[in-house]
């Protein structure tokens, strides 16, 4: 339950959302759904045309019927109308809680953020997904062109390295004298396991030649690599001083196997040549330190929610509480609670909201005996925020309420008043528990005068009053059984 909260927060609310409406973008057309991400670039530098990467669940968006399993419909953009596209790369895997993605984001301040959106949910949408946006493609080799070949069957030629940074692969290939198709093989140096191995096409004799790895993987900064070349029956190679390497890895030594095969890990080693020659595409991407971090928002579409149902008003003392149904689309952010003096919604004014998923708002400092009518809008959380229509009226007028009486916890007798008295009195018994009450007179001999009271009582406090026009002027006793309860008290009769 939310109460009214001061009037300046609400008012200094109101403003801003007024002005978001009146400023904000439309939806990027043909896309139904978005989802809002916060870049903070934790540096004391401009972030340049950054290559910003993301965790999203697309798993959840999929399950919501709104992102196409494939990814085709993605887009991001500067703001709710997309109005600059931002280029990215859907590195995988989709219809996951963890899908890696990329988004290249022009500039960032130092030690500031920026929000962007991604968009989806465009069944028409051909994919957009691009490598372009890192830097690159560059060889691993610098296209190096040995100048000797050779024939050796079934061995492995190749070298050892480590990247200078992260390095994204994107294809492998080889240049070889005799065009027939190769095994080409990327090692884990420190496991000796395989990483990614692939068939290149035989392409054309004397030239290099690439194929496009169905997933691109990426090699770590500072660990080492074995890449080879396999030579099948009657292969030939190049060779030929000196080694030569690419800008954004350092040259270990060349690694060779003879009498293997392509799994082979090769352990023997030379120094001073060029072996294979294999090669393989990469790119890298811009650095900063510490790195950026990526806040994920909740996702919303372009479908504007039901009227909230089920409104009730329940008067108490200068207060009104509402209670309404909880609306069941995902992306409801809000309710705002609307009033006016008589059932007209044309007229009433917002005057406060409460956050989804409650459902319960106490409306206080209203006057007693006032009717006031209430009426309830959800509102999701869409980057251009869309209202629902007015609930169906509720209304209810302010009244005191009696507060319940409380239980008595004990039996109890109370002195009479007045006393004295002429000729009416009042006897006050607590009861904790429902009995039969009997109250009887005596005098100062104590004889029974009479039966004043016997009745059944429920729990609680009672009173009885008592008339002593009967009696004279004198001292007299009042006593109560109730149940294994007795008590007496004295009285004074005066005339």
């Amino acid at each position: 339950m939310k109460h009214t909260f001061q009037y300046f927060h609400f008012l200094v609310f109101l403003l801003a959302f007024i002005f978001m409406g009146s400023t904000a973008y439309s939806q990027l057309a043909g896309w139904s759904a978005e989802l809002p991400i916060t870049i903070k670039n934790n540096s004391g530098s401009t972030m340049t045309n950054y290559q910003v990467p993301l965790v999203v669940n697309t798993q959840y968006l999929i399950g919501l019927g709104l992102l196409q399993t494939d990814g085709k419909d993605i887009r991001f953009g500067s703001d709710c109308g997309g109005s600059t596209a931002y280029g990215y790369w859907i590195e995988g895997p989709m219809n996951t809680s963890n899908t890696n993605l990329w988004v290249k984001v022009p500039s960032v301040p130092a030690n500031d953020s920026v929000k962007i959106i991604m968009f989806f949910g465009n069944p028409s949408a051909t994919a957009a997904s691009t490598l372009t946006i890192f830097n690159g493609p560059h060889s691993s080799t610098d296209s190096v062109i040995p100048p000797s070949s050779n024939t050796v069957s079934s061995c492995q030629r190749g070298f050892r390295f480590s990247p200078t940074e992260a390095l994204l692969v994107t294809h492998f290939g080889k240049r070889i004298p005799n065009a027939t198709q190769r095994f080409v093989t990327m090692f884990d140096f420190n496991t000796q396991t395989i990483i990614k191995q692939i068939q290149v096409d035989a392409g054309t004799a004397g030239q290099y030649n690439y194929n496009a790895l169905t997933e691109p993987f990426w090699l770590n900064s500072g660990q080492s690599y074995v890449f080879e070349l396999f030579n099948g029956v009657n292969d030939m190679y190049y060779y030929g001083p000196p080694p030569q390497i690419g800008q954004h890895l350092t040259f270990t030594e060349m690694r060779y196997c003879n009498s293997c095969t392509q799994t082979t890990f090769p352990t023997s080693v030379l120094t001073g040549q060029q072996y294979g020659v294999p090669d393989f595409w990469y790119y890298v991407k811009e650095n900063v330190s510490p790195a950026p971090t990526a806040i994920i928002g909740l996702p919303a579409d372009t479908n504007t929610p039901p009227a909230p149902t089920g409104l009730i008003a329940i008067a108490g003392n200068q207060q009104i509480q509402l209670k309404w149904n909880k609306n069941t689309q995902f992306d409801i952010q809000k309710y705002f609670i609307y009033r006016f003096t008589s059932n007209t919604p044309g007229s009433a004014v917002l005057i406060d909201s409460v956050s989804h998923p409650d459902t319960m708002y106490t409306n206080t400092g209203l006057t007693n005996g006032n009717i006031y009518y209430y009426w309830v809008k959800a509102v999701d959380r869409f980057c251009v925020r869309r209202l629902s229509g007015f609930s169906t009226v509720a209304s209810a007028t302010p009244v005191v309420v009696p507060k319940e009486k409380e239980i008595p916890t004990v039996f109890a007798l109370y002195q009479n008043y007045p006393n004295p008295f002429n000729p009416i009195t009042t006897i006050k018994f607590d009861l904790p528990k429902g009995r039969l009450v009997t109250i009887r007179i005596y005098d100062l001999l104590g004889r029974e005068l009479e039966t004043t009271l016997n009745q059944t009582f429920p729990a609680g406090s009672h009173e009885i009053r008592f008339n002593a026009l009967n009696l004279a002027s004198g001292v007299y006793f009042y006593k109560i059984e109730a149940g294994d309860f007795n008590d007496m008290k004295k009285m004074v009769v005066v005339k």
